[in-house]
């Protein structure tokens, strides 16, 4: 089936996935070795000091956020259909997007704090109705910025653009891929409630880190990536991807032309440029008007007459 008529759905999906289940688990094993490394000194830094809290537990979000580019890249291509090569896809992607994701992993974490602590106030505060109306706007607000992030980092590893052209196609898409991303945060909100039912079936601490540290290493930042990126494409690949590629096709052939009809000479043109101007003639194979030949004669003598004044 081509790729112009192929069908996103749960079969695709899964197809996808487990036809490339090793290469899939060794991208996420590659994400996981500086997750593990950044997670060991910061609860190395807690074990020091005795305190942990959120906000430093939550500093993993910026410091991962370069290797994100390497597990989004692998999604998008997996979602494309395109053959993955992990090792090498995971270094190209980090060492062409490292600083967008860098600045767009700091953005993250200033906003997560920012909702979290305005949700917390808010949950203290309900007894006032106009409390109930800013958490609501919060959420709204939380849940806008989910999927412009949803679309920029889709994007990011997906086409060649300006930042400021990625937050302008991001707010875009906020509304033309509502639907995926609806879609995207039902699918995250269950994998998270599913392995979280699991965990809370450990009769410890120890099975609990442990069981969590299995599944992370096998899969689960790969899996939520694939989840992402798989539902976000659709839609840029509909409203972003192809015109663009149309726009290009466009664009080059117009150029095409035109350095095609600067090789014309005058000669060529005087000797078409006779008759009935209504009447169509062939000029290097492409079927145009005689009164189009003789502006185009017009302008080459003018731009000739230039060069002779100069």
């Amino acid at each position: 089936m081509a790729q112009g008529q192929r069908k996103y759905n749960i079969a695709d999906f899964t197809t996808r996935y487990f036809e490339n289940i090793g290469k899939v688990t060794l991208a996420n094993l590659l994400y996981c070795i500086p997750l593990t490394v950044f997670l060991g000194v910061i609860f190395l830094i807690f074990g020091l000091t005795g305190e942990m809290n959120l906000l430093g537990v939550s500093v993993v979000i910026p410091l991962m956020s370069p290797f994100s580019a390497g597990l989004m890249y692998i999604s998008r291509k997996l979602t494309a259909k395109q053959e993955i090569k992990p090792y090498r896809d995971t270094i190209h992607s980090i060492r062409e997007n490292w600083k967008f994701f860098t600045v767009n992993g700091i953005i993250v974490y200033i906003v997560s704090l920012g909702l979290y602590v305005t949700f917390a106030y808010f949950r203290e505060n309900l007894d006032k109705p106009i409390v109930i109306f800013y958490l609501i706007i919060s959420l709204l607000a939380g849940l806008f910025f989910l999927f412009m992030e949803l679309s920029m980092v889709t994007m990011a590893v997906s086409v060649e653009l300006k930042v400021s052209e990625l937050l302008k196609n991001a707010v875009m898409l906020v509304t033309v891929g509502i639907v995926q991303h609806l879609k995207t945060l039902v699918w995250l909100l269950f994998i998270i409630a599913v392995v979280t039912s699991v965990l809370l079936m450990s009769n410890s601490w120890l099975i609990f880190f442990i069981v969590l540290a299995v599944i992370t290493v096998l899969f689960l930042p790969a899996l939520m990536s694939y989840i992402c990126v798989y539902n976000t494409y659709q839609t840029i690949e509909k409203a972003v991807i192809k015109p663009f590629a149309e726009e290009k096709r466009v664009l080059d052939a117009k150029k095409q032309l035109a350095e095609s009809e600067k090789s014309i000479t005058v000669e060529e043109l005087e000797m078409l440029s006779k008759g009935d101007k209504d009447e169509y003639v062939s000029l290097r194979g492409r079927m145009v008007k005689r009164s189009t030949v003789i502006k185009m004669l017009e302008t080459k003598k003018n731009m000739q007459n230039n060069i002779d004044d100069i």
